[in-house]
């Protein structure tokens, strides 16, 4: 690891007091003054963004503009926003739909659903898969995003199909439908309002993906991970360089710099996020994909039946919560 890289550890805890400051500084730039600036928009929560955002500024010398918005609307902020050069996040299943908006793509990071539950409030409820979150007693202490906002959301709802499905998507409605009933009419609007509730006490349990809950953890919220027994579909996402792009080069640095080997180190070793490359060590804060059952959801059924799962789960939703 380099010295500057080195430099991260201490950018991070800074970040943790300085957080407000820095989401100041990103978020309120008027968006028509961009100037000469990389822009970014992105899904990944502040706290995992922000130290690697400052150290590609610092190493590169390239200013970036930068805003966290939810995956469904970072990626139409991207299609439609000729000024927006890069969407940094957003499984590659959320995102296959609207490939022909990109000039290219890169993996980022490999990123596991799971169910994050709240020890405090779980009590002796078990929890080891899919199958648990039909419990009665778990009615309405549910935390699940809606799926058409929400790209970990939409890898829970792939993960679910293909999981109690056995392989088959079109199978696994049952289990979705019955889910929906147990939500009791709560269906949140953003991937961080899942694990901040559930760590905050506001729900039992999660649908999640893996970095954060792992976030939540090292921030001594009094949580527990759990990976599906039904199986785990673990979807890499990517940083997508739109083909409007006017700063085309800063764009390919940007890339460059994220899935270097240093940087996906130091993400792996101390941001809880899993790297994509084979020559990095896997993380100590999570266990093997060994240990996990793993499973796989086909790419081009999932991104040809993408808008009408939606619709489905949409429905299933409204009629469970008598709308």
């Amino acid at each position: 690891m380099t010295g500057k890289l080195k430099l991260f550890i201490g950018i991070l805890a800074a970040a943790l007091v300085l957080s407000s400051v820095f989401i100041y500084n990103y978020m309120s730039r008027d968006d028509s003054q961009h100037s000469d600036k990389l822009v970014v928009v992105s899904p990944h929560p502040m706290e995992f963004m922000i130290p690697l955002i400052r150290e590609f500024e610092n190493e590169t010398g390239i200013a970036v503009e930068l805003y966290s918005r939810g995956t469904a609307e970072a990626i139409e902020s991207i299609r439609t926003n000729p000024d927006v050069d890069v969407l940094w996040g957003g499984s590659l299943l959320t995102v296959g739909p609207y490939i022909d908006s990109f000039y290219e793509y890169r993996y980022f990071s490999n990123v596991p659903s799971v169910i994050m539950v709240n020890k405090d409030l779980i009590g002796d409820i078990k929890i080891e898969g899919y199958a648990d979150l039909l419990n009665p007693e778990l009615k309405g202490q549910i935390a699940y995003a809606d799926p058409g906002k929400s790209s970990s959301s939409f890898e829970h709802l792939v993960n679910m199909l293909f999981a109690m499905g056995e392989g088959d998507p079109d199978a696994g409605w049952d289990y979705v439908e019955q889910l929906t009933e147990n939500l009791d009419g709560v269906l949140l609007s953003s991937s961080s309002a899942v694990y901040k509730g559930v760590a905050n006490g506001e729900f039992k349990v999660g649908l999640t993906f893996e970095e954060a809950a792992v976030t939540m953890l090292k921030n001594d919220k009094h949580i527990g991970i759990v990976y599906m027994t039904e199986g785990v579909v673990s979807t890499p996402d990517g940083i997508y360089i739109s083909s409007n792009s006017s700063r085309l080069d800063k764009a390919k640095r940007f890339a460059d710099f994220m899935t270097s080997r240093n940087v996906q180190s130091f993400m792996a070793s101390n941001l809880g996020r899993r790297s994509v490359r084979e020559d990095v060590a896997a993380s100590g804060m999570v266990i093997p994909l060994s240990e996990i059952h793993s499973i796989e959801a086909d790419k081009d059924t999932v991104i040809s039946n993408k808008d009408a799962w939606l619709e489905r789960f949409d429905a299933l939703a409204k009629e469970a919560a008598h709308e």
